[in-house]
């Protein structure tokens, strides 16, 4: 019951407090600490709030204050409240939105450097690159990685060939199971270049990302049209004399 009155958005005094009045029928406050027991200093917070929800009411009897529940059907009457008011504010999001969405067309134009950890910040960064990435390069891949980092990218790659982005991979080895993915992979040439082994390197646009595979997944973002075009001029350099095993 607790639960599902935390879920309808009461705190966790709130909760308490609503349920001693409830058992209670009416309380002083010094009542309601003693059976619920919370702290002193919360308690006339916590009433305020409550009674702002109209889930309870104060009575002044012989000159004291008490305070009384009110029907538990008022919660149903405050939920429906608080999701008028949600939906008001969705509208009020919705009409924001275009002017939000500039504000991140500005930003991107601005140049960052970004250090993210871990897979859900990595795959949101190189997942929304994608939507909109046009030139499409990658060097350094090797196939040394751990099954679950191999794994990560794949889906990275299908999602790329369904959308029909080609890409261009230089591998830093051949001829492993992970390389042979990628050979028959659609929009996807592959060449080699055993002569360096540089951090795997992600170009999209002026997206520069440089990742590491120790511990958890890491990446450095680089947003520059600068630091890009010379990663882009060193990718085309070593593409001209990667070799181009066959299958």
């Amino acid at each position: 019951m607790k639960e599902i009155l935390k879920d309808a958005g009461l705190t966790k005094n709130e909760t308490l407090v609503y349920l001693t009045l409830l058992k209670l029928s009416k309380a002083k406050a010094s009542e309601i600490i003693k059976d619920a027991k919370i702290s002193s200093g919360k308690i006339y917070e916590t009433l305020d709030k409550l009674i702002e929800k109209g889930l309870v009411k104060i009575v002044i009897e012989n000159g004291v204050k008490t305070f009384i529940a009110n029907n538990p059907k008022t919660i149903l009457t405050y939920l429906k409240e608080k999701e008028k008011k949600l939906q008001e504010q969705e509208k009020q999001l919705e009409k924001i939105i275009p002017n939000l969405q500039d504000l991140m067309k500005l930003k991107k134009e601005t140049e960052t450097v970004s250090l993210i950890k871990g897979y859900r910040g990595v795959s949101s960064i190189v997942y929304e690159a994608l939507k909109t990435g046009k030139e499409i390069k990658i060097m350094g891949v090797t196939s040394s990685k751990s099954i679950k980092f191999n794994n990560f990218w794949k889906n990275w790659h299908r999602k790329r060939i369904s959308l029909k982005k080609e890409c261009k991979i230089l591998f830093s080895d051949y001829k492993t199971e992970y390389w042979k993915f990628f050979k028959k992979l659609k929009h996807t040439e592959v060449k080699e270049s055993l002569t360096i082994t540089p951090s795997a390197i992600l170009m999209i646009d002026n997206n520069t990302f440089i990742f590491t595979y120790k511990k958890e997944l890491t990446c450095i973002q680089i947003l520059s049209k600068d630091i890009s075009e010379s990663f882009h001029s060193m990718f085309d350099s070593l593409w001209k004399i990667g070799k181009k095993h066959i299958l």
